[in-house]
């Protein structure tokens, strides 16, 4: 099989791809590192396989997206105490004894939310019980805050809050839940997808701290009306940056420049937006 001699290739891999930021983000930062590197979209349907075929074509390092983070787990001949305990990898480096798995999701939720306050005893409320909620919980729980979680199905957010020793409450409860921070995992607002809760019944209040993973649209229903209850809010772009310069950092052993990653993925944002809005 042809490789790539000139370049070192990674890439963020998953189904769907095509609208990813990240290889905005990543390859402004490789230019700006002046490393002979290129960063890839690469959807796949057979993650496991395909997997060999990306070693045999040179890739060194994959940012591992929807629905492929679980499978790369069972993938790897190394993974850090993170992604064990989460349950997932979302980022992975090629070495002599395979491939090794981090999980950087919850890093860049931590760090992300560490823009806005200084993390440590707050309560706070987790919607969502999926692979991103994991690390949400999981960085939120290292991190010494008390963790709630709220989901549409029940057993799942008991099932988590077990995992994790957090609490857990069904969604038509939630508004009786005291919260100084929330964080909103699921898909709702996603390019005008419904959500599996009436926005009024989260407990948004004066001082909070609300963050969406959801950034099509930046400005999402969700941080709407956080903002519109005297919320501050912190958009899903902000977490994507964090995991995504801890994913370059690791990758090419040098400090990721944070600023030219975040100007340059506000920039395809604003950008992709702007079209839509056309």
């Amino acid at each position: 099989m042809a490789r790539s001699v000139q370049h070192d290739l990674y890439g963020v891999v998953g189904n769907p791809v095509r609208h990813s930021l990240s290889p905005a983000m990543m390859n402004a930062a490789l230019v700006h590192l002046a490393v002979p590197a290129f960063y890839l979209a690469l959807e796949s349907e057979d993650f496991a396989q395909d997997l060999e075929g990306l070693v045999e074509l040179g890739l060194r390092g994959l940012s591992v997206t929807i629905p492929h983070k679980e499978t790369a787990l069972g993938l790897c001949a190394w993974v850090d105490e993170a992604a064990r305990e989460i349950g997932a990898v979302n980022t992975l480096r090629w070495s002599e004894k395979g491939w090794e798995g981090r999980n950087t999701d919850w890093i860049g939720a931590v760090r992300a939310l560490q823009s806005a306050v200084e993390l440590g005893g707050q309560r706070a409320l987790v919607l969502g019980a999926g692979g991103a909620a994991k690390a949400v919980i999981y960085g939120l729980v290292r991190s010494g805050l008390q963790v709630t979680v709220a989901n549409r199905t029940e057993a799942k957010a008991r099932d988590l809050a077990a995992r994790f020793g957090c609490h857990w409450v069904p969604l038509a409860h939630m508004k009786e839940v005291s919260v100084d921070l929330v964080v909103h995992c699921t898909a709702g607002g996603l390019r005008g997808r419904s959500y599996a809760f009436a926005l009024e019944e989260v407990p948004f209040r004066p001082g909070a701290v609300v963050m969406d993973i959801v950034y099509s649209p930046l400005d999402t229903p969700f941080l709407q009306a956080a903002r519109a209850a005297g919320a501050s809010v912190v958009d899903g772009l902000e977490m994507l940056l964090h995991q995504g310069v801890e994913q370059l950092s690791w990758w090419l052993g040098r400090p990721a420049p944070e600023s030219v990653m975040r100007r340059a993925l506000r920039d395809a944002a604003g950008g992709r937006e702007g079209r839509e809005g056309a």
